[in-house]
């Protein structure tokens, strides 16, 4: 009875290993076909283990410094962290102004130009201020030794009422010349082109084109963000995507509140991303950061005296009977929600 009981005992270990010898066999065989696939496919497998990103279309007036917050952004995976697939490119303001009221555009950072659109009556409003001083320079030829020798030449400049003729005009103004003083010819994004060319005697440029044409030879006039406080960039969208799109919009714009943070506190970090992207040495990235640096908005905000100056410019440029209000300009309901958060 005892001898009967151990064989069928022994029988059912038996059974037992064999059971488990099939099931850690077949588990051999799936890791090792898992494996395989990994190796031949691993960027489908990872893929699938992201989260789908939401596109996110961004229009820049011009790529300058001043752009650095979209740059960083985008370039240190703060867009993406966000769960936003940036999509950046470059547009003149009436074409960026018409993509944002189709919809085809969810940002514009020329916030000067939208600002003075939505003083037109388009339904557009700016939402966060980037900088609160501009890097443009006034940059003339080895011959124009000082601001006076300006008058009647021709500067270069570029759409009317955009904000680098606004810029130009008024710190022209505050170094003496009236704007009969001198003619502004539309160089666009040429400007510089136009006064390495020979083509103008002097020309408003921002801090990039600058320092390449310092060593050129050319020689720098007048610098923007030492005579005035201006809001320079930001995102600008129109009033009907914010009423529609408030959550991703909202998202959006606390990755870019980010970045300027980024931006102020870690100068090496800004560089490389301003070397990449500009294709500057790390000399040429140095001294642009440095061209501005006093001038970004940590809050999202424009100050007190950005603002006040804003609004005389407008008024003046735009000939309004009184100073514009805030609420016509701006809409900073996204920042107060991200700051009660």
């Amino acid at each position: 009875m005892f001898l009967r009981e151990y064989e069928s005992a022994n029988q059912d270990g038996r059974r037992i290993l064999t059971v488990q010898r099939i099931i850690t066999s077949k588990r051999a065989i799936a890791w090792i076909a898992f494996a395989t696939v990994i190796i031949l496919f691993p960027d489908s497998i990872f893929a699938q283990q992201k989260p789908k990103l939401r596109p996110l279309h961004i229009a820049l007036a011009n790529h300058s410094v001043s752009m650095t917050a979209i740059y960083v952004a985008k370039h240190l995976g703060i867009f993406e962290n966000y769960g936003y697939d940036a999509r950046v490119l470059v547009l003149e303001p009436r074409a960026a102004l018409a993509a944002l009221l189709t919809g085809d555009l969810h940002f514009y950072t020329a916030i000067g130009s939208t600002g003075r659109a939505a003083l037109r009556g388009v339904p557009v409003r700016v939402g966060l201020v980037a900088l609160n001083r501009s890097d443009f320079m006034l940059v003339a030829a080895k011959e124009i030794a000082n601001i006076e020798q300006l008058r009647g030449k021709v500067i270069g400049g570029y759409v009317a009422q955009g904000t680098v003729n606004v810029v130009l005009t008024e710190l022209l103004r505050r170094k003496g010349l009236r704007p009969d003083d001198y003619k502004v010819i539309n160089a666009g994004t040429a400007r510089a082109a136009a006064l390495a060319s020979g083509n103008v005697p002097a020309a408003l440029v921002n801090s990039v084109e600058t320092v390449r044409l310092v060593k050129q030879g050319f020689h720098v006039l007048a610098r923007a963000t030492d005579e005035l406080e201006i809001p320079q960039s930001g995102l600008g969208f129109s009033v009907a995507a914010l009423q529609s799109q408030r959550e991703f919009l909202r998202t959006a714009a606390q990755a870019v509140l980010e970045a300027i943070r980024v931006i102020a506190a870690q100068k090496d970090k800004t560089s490389t991303v301003l070397m990449k992207q500009l294709a500057l040495s790390q000399d040429e990235a140095s001294y642009v950061y440095d061209a501005i640096h006093k001038g970004w908005a940590l809050d999202g905000k424009p100050t007190p005296g950005a603002m006040k100056l804003e609004f005389e410019l407008d008024q003046r440029d735009m000939e309004l009977k009184e100073l514009p209000r805030a609420e016509q300009i701006y809409d900073f309901s996204l920042l107060d929600e991200l700051a009660r958060r």
